[in-house]
């Protein structure tokens, strides 16, 4: 069914039916989750990168720190020792140091726009000092080479320390925003997550919600019109699930008029005999009345047709109550059935089986007392099946009693059939209503099954309590059906 579906989707709305599909669903939400995931990746990643380069910004910072510092203890040794190449060597390391500033980034290098005059001070006086031309200004040249050597590594440090605690807030900044990243993700994600597997899984849950009803009994098929509209698949399952339902109830209706037959072969012995007893009757009379038919009167002549005529319709009567349980009736048609009826018909049906196996039966009934809304030819083949069961677990000479009851507080319907028979096993009794289990030689262990299956379809059930020894109870639970209930 879902190819058909499909192509007939794809030719009116080629875009609500890819929507429609699981299958494009699930290729949606892996895509959306992907792009959130990627999207926050990428935040992330930007963020630690931003990091990293602060923390290499840091560190070169603490490289200028140790350089500048490294210049001043040259100038140091210069000044206590006069060694010249000390200068020659701190000169070197500001050459090394101014490059190392102008490669900064604008932001940094801005912080240090006042340090490459102080450098290029300084190592104007390292050149003049190291040069010899001012001897006789030593001093003074030694003393401004202090001041401004302590000038620079002032500058420096300064601008090294608020330069680091710009990056510190930086680098702050970006863990918060990681971290905010973080935190509307996640709930971003439960929600999405939510929200797909709800568009994903509604149309599922709904097939599955009729399925369990199905299964109950409250409705006979799935409704195809709200899940045709939500998911491409679930359409065609759920028509291939109502056809396969339509099949299985077809072939339990094969299966029950099968078993019905059945129950009508193992009565049909008694049904011959009770059928040939009239028939032998209105075959003697018919005789008499031919051979001597001239000298009878007209009264004589018409007690014989009279004998005809009664015996012709026990006949009739007979063979009307087999058509009337072998007919089969659609199971859907239910109507208002008088309980009462059904067991008075059940017994009409199987008077000469009683009769024959010598059965006493006690019962209690009563007309118009007990109505339950169902098909009355399969309820009344429940009762044939039970007390046939009986009649044959009893042998000859059985007591048989079947009681009708209403309990009117949980408007129930209870047909109660108890024997004297032998009794069920309580290995046996366990599975005594499963289909084709039986203890019989020539048993199909369909008849107790379908029977079950017959109730439970009239949302009613079958209780079976039986001791060896102690014969049998079965008690049929079907609901009770109000007086002024109207035919369904």
């Amino acid at each position: 069914m879902i190819g058909p579906i499909s192509k007939t989707c794809k030719d009116k709305h080629p875009i609500k039916c890819y929507m429609r599909s699981l299958k494009v669903k699930l290729i949606y939400s892996f895509a959306i989750v992907f792009i959130v995931t990627a999207l926050s990746s990428l935040a992330a990643l930007y963020s630690i990168s931003k990091v990293e380069d602060k923390m290499e910004l840091a560190e070169l910072l603490d490289v200028l720190t140790q350089e500048i510092l490294l210049v001043r203890q040259k100038e140091k040794n210069f000044l206590l020792y006069g060694n010249v190449q000390e200068l020659h060597e701190a000169h070197n390391i500001l050459v090394k140091l101014e490059k190392q500033i102008t490669e900064l980034d604008e932001v940094s290098t801005e912080y240090f726009k006042k340090t490459p005059r102080e450098i290029e001070t300084y190592k104007a006086l390292l050149t003049e000092i190291t040069s010899g031309k001012s001897q006789n200004q030593g001093k003074n040249l030694k003393l401004a080479l202090r001041t401004q050597g302590h000038q620079l590594m002032s500058e420096i440090i300064d601008t090294t320390k608020k330069l680091k605690d710009h990056l510190d807030a930086q680098v702050l900044r970006y863990k918060e925003i990681s971290f905010l990243l973080l935190w509307i993700a996640i709930p971003i994600g439960l929600l999405l997550c939510l929200f797909l597997a709800e568009w994903i899984l509604e149309p599922i849950e709904y097939v599955r919600k009729k399925a369990v009803k199905v299964m109950s009994g409250e409705i006979k098929a799935i409704p195809v019109e709200p899940v045709a509209k939500k998911c491409l698949e679930c359409d065609g399952l759920v028509r291939s699930i109502n056809k396969m339902l339509d099949t299985i109830e077809s072939k339990q209706q094969q299966l029950v008029q099968s078993e019905k037959l059945a129950a009508i072969g193992k009565v049909t012995a008694g049904i011959a005999h009770e059928i040939n007893n009239p028939l032998n009757n209105i075959n003697l009379t018919a005789e008499v009345l031919l051979e001597d038919m001239e000298n009878m009167t007209p009264e004589e002549r018409s007690e014989f047709i009279k004998d005809i005529l009664v015996q012709t319709e026990r006949a009739r009567e007979i063979v009307h109550n087999l058509l009337q349980f072998s007919r089969m009736k659609k199971a859907k048609v239910k109507e208002r059935v008088d309980v009462a009826d059904l067991i008075e018909n059940t017994f009409a049906l199987l008077k000469n089986e009683l009769k024959i196996t010598h059965t006493k039966v006690k019962s209690s009934y009563e007309k118009g007392m007990a109505f339950v809304l169902g098909n009355p030819n399969q309820l009344q083949q429940v009762l044939v099946n039970i007390i046939l069961n009986a009649i044959q677990a009893m042998g000859e000479g059985g007591k048989l009693a079947v009681n009708l009851n209403v309990d009117k507080k949980k408007k129930k319907v209870l047909v109660t059939i108890e024997d004297n028979g032998p009794g069920i096993p309580q290995n046996v009794l366990g599975h005594i209503l499963e289909p084709f289990y039986t203890t019989k030689k020539d048993g199909t262990g369909l008849g107790l099954s379908v029977s079950y299956g017959i109730i439970k379809d009239h949302k009613g059930d079958i209780r079976i309590d039986s001791r060896e020894g102690k014969g049998t109870k079965v008690i049929v639970e079907l609901p009770l059906a109000e007086k002024a209930d109207n035919q369904d």
